[in-house]
């Protein structure tokens, strides 16, 4: 016993403490991870949905779909669109990536969804054709329950 009584921690009572903060710890960087994946999901939904509205004008004004998205930052070479606005249908004048820095997907031919064209991102997973993807035809897509990288 020392001068002062008994204070201090013993070394088993120092241990539970940093057991239990490692499981919080822990317990909220799972959390985390979970929350940044279904923000990473929205973001790409609402970028799909502000390219669905660009492509809209595009067909309105031009009568077809473009055959790339590039098509909405510059006019088609491909046929002649009469009403193409001077600046676009992006005002970035870049064609945005997805959340997880992948090109999104563009088929002008709608094979996938039966419209007339189809777009999503590959999401989480970055690989095509998985429950993961982000699609412009399903409005449930990339709510899998996969982890993220």
């Amino acid at each position: 016993m020392n001068r002062f009584g008994n204070s201090g921690f013993s070394l088993l009572e120092i241990m539970a403490v940093m057991i239990l903060l490692a499981l919080l710890g822990g317990t909220a960087a799972v959390t985390y991870n979970a929350q940044v994946k279904k923000g990473r999901i929205r973001a790409a939904k609402t970028q799909i949905a502000t390219f669905d509205q660009a492509i809209s004008l595009f067909e309105l004004d031009c009568g077809f779909f473009p055959t790339a998205l590039d098509d909405l930052i510059h006019a088609p070479t491909s046929r002649r669109c009469k009403g193409y606005p001077d600046g676009g249908y992006i005002k970035k004048k870049e064609i945005p990536q997805d959340p997880w820095g992948e090109n999104y997907n563009y088929d002008a031919n709608g094979a996938r969804s039966g419209f007339g064209y189809d777009l999503w991102s590959n999401g989480p997973d970055k690989e095509e054709g998985t429950e993961d993807d982000v699609t412009s035809w399903d409005s449930d897509s990339g709510d899998s329950n996969g982890d993220e990288e």
